[in-house]
């Protein structure tokens, strides 16, 4: 009993020092919520975690500080733990760090796909677009059905149909979607960029090649974690 009241105790002290930088002395610990110890305990407890070589004192009368041996197996009782499902929820990343990483996958995808690649951030205002070189030496047909489809996206329109769908992580998925009578093809996935689920699609006609698009989306997604 008394091994794992030191073991609290000594977790205490690192985990304050980490995050006061200052050594940590039995006054301190009294004033914390957790220790419901006497000052006098307090003292003794810190006295045999110093004989026992856990932390030492920087100078006579100081409070003590974690060795670096005694840090370290702290670290690596952290590193062998797994956050809970609450703790993960707590974390929240910045939505512009999110953009940022969606706006990549996009810009990274259209120089490999046929067509055209869109990406969103689910109940995010914003979305990417992204199309290769096809435009260069399109002929009128191409050129008309890639305005089409510019004009498509931007509407929002697309991300209105998937927003509606339900979608597994890291699967790929296939629609058609009759838009002012033409026919377009889309194939989506959902990830999870920086804890914000996002949705990547390529989209393009009828005629394009399937197996090439479809063998990017898969590369990637196994590359992707």
């Amino acid at each position: 009993m008394k091994e794992e009241k030191l073991s609290k105790l000594l977790n205490i002290v690192i985990e304050n020092y980490i995050f006061k930088g200052d050594p940590i002395g039995s006054k301190f610990l009294h004033s914390l919520e957790e220790m419901d110890y006497a000052p006098s305990t307090l003292r003794k407890y810190l006295n045999n975690l110093e004989k026992s070589g856990l932390v030492y004192q920087p100078y006579n009368s100081s409070g003590r500080i974690p060795t670096i041996q005694w840090i370290a197996h702290y670290i690596d009782e952290i590193m062998e733990q797994k956050a809970t499902k609450d703790e993960l929820n707590e974390i929240e990343f910045d939505l512009d760090y999110s953009r940022n990483g969606l706006r990549f996958i996009v810009e990274t995808l259209w120089n490999l796909v046929d067509w055209v690649v869109t990406g969103f951030l689910r109940n995010d205002e914003y979305f990417f677009l992204g199309l290769n070189n096809i435009l260069k030496n399109s002929t009128t047909e191409e050129y008309e059905m890639t305005k089409h489809l510019i004009e498509f996206i931007e509407q929002k329109k697309i991300i209105q149909i998937l927003d509606e769908k339900i979608v597994k992580t890291q699967k790929i998925y296939y629609t058609f979607i009759e838009d002012d009578q033409k026919v377009l093809s889309c194939l989506y996935t959902k990830i999870t960029v920086n804890n914000y689920e996002a949705i990547i699609s390529i989209i393009w006609p009828l005629r394009v090649n399937y197996k090439k698009n479809l063998a990017i989306l898969q590369k990637f997604l196994s590359g992707y974690h």
